[in-house]
């Protein structure tokens, strides 16, 4: 499986572009369209400005409205593309956005399996495969936002899940979303009084092994910033993937609660 070769197909669906952009290096604008049926399923609507980079080419989608300006905020950091995401470029593109009602929402690490690492997990931890049938048993368990939806109905859902138990008490869960037809997300929450103990890493890899034997490609997501969540995804055998910038409107409820919480 070409996990990397699958995701860059899945990131051209998305955002309606040729995916080969990614490859051939440089930077390259285009208008951003209304997303796919074929898209991950969490993207409903239409984007207004995306960054998509890979570490070769990088991809900006945008609204009509700001393409001038975009085309010409990359080309000032063209030599070394990673800028754009980088400070103190990247306060200017906000102040840019918020003129216009929006803010940068997200700047997202994707990982995706890297098939010739050693992964460091713990064999000796007592895991257990939660088919299908069998994942709204965990619900029960309050505590694994990160993990699962909680959901087993509508587009997005639960798909499989591994579970650590430790004293015969749930410690850990790593679960995995239905996000388009090539492609799982996989999530893992660990409760504070277990980590340290490898069981994130551990609970990764053996969903993504099981994920791959079921021919889709798992790819992990976590903060530009969140070490933590990193070091997980590396330890249970995953490698930078790419990395993706989003901006949405100020006005969407989750952002004015964090405005307003402030």
């Amino acid at each position: 499986m070409d996990a990397f070769k699958i995701a860059k197909r899945q990131s051209g669906i998305d955002f309606s572009f040729d995916s080969t952009l990614l490859d051939i290096g440089g930077y390259h604008v285009v208008n951003a369209q209304d997303f796919p049926h074929a898209a991950r399923n969490y993207l409903t609507g239409k984007p207004f400005l995306n960054f998509i980079y890979y570490g070769n080419g990088l991809v900006a989608v945008t609204d009509h409205t700001i393409q001038d300006f975009i085309t010409q905020y990359i080309k000032e950091n063209k030599e070394d593309l990673y800028r754009v995401f980088d400070a103190p470029q990247i306060t200017k593109l906000n102040n840019f956005l918020e003129q216009r009602g929006y803010c940068i929402a997200h700047i997202a690490q994707y990982f995706l399996p890297a098939l010739d690492s050693v992964p460091k997990i713990n064999k000796d931890l007592q895991i257990k495969k939660i088919a299908q049938d069998k994942i709204k048993e965990l619900y029960q368990y309050p505590n694994f936002n990160m993990a699962l939806t909680y959901s087993r109905t509508g587009k997005r859902r639960d798909e499989l899940a591994y579970a650590c138990f430790i004293d015969n008490r749930i410690a850990g869960v790593a679960a995995c979303t239905n996000d388009c037809s090539s492609m799982w997300q996989i999530g893992v929450d660990v409760l504070k009084e277990y980590r340290h103990q490898k069981i994130a890493s551990t609970l990764v890899y053996y969903l993504s092994q099981e994920i791959m034997s079921l021919g889709i490609a798992p790819f992990y997501c976590c903060a530009y910033s969140n070490i933590a969540s990193k070091n997980t995804a590396r330890n249970a055998g995953f490698k930078d993937g790419w990395v993706e910038l989003t901006a949405k409107k100020v006005s969407e409820e989750w952002i004015k609660g964090i405005r307003e919480h402030d």
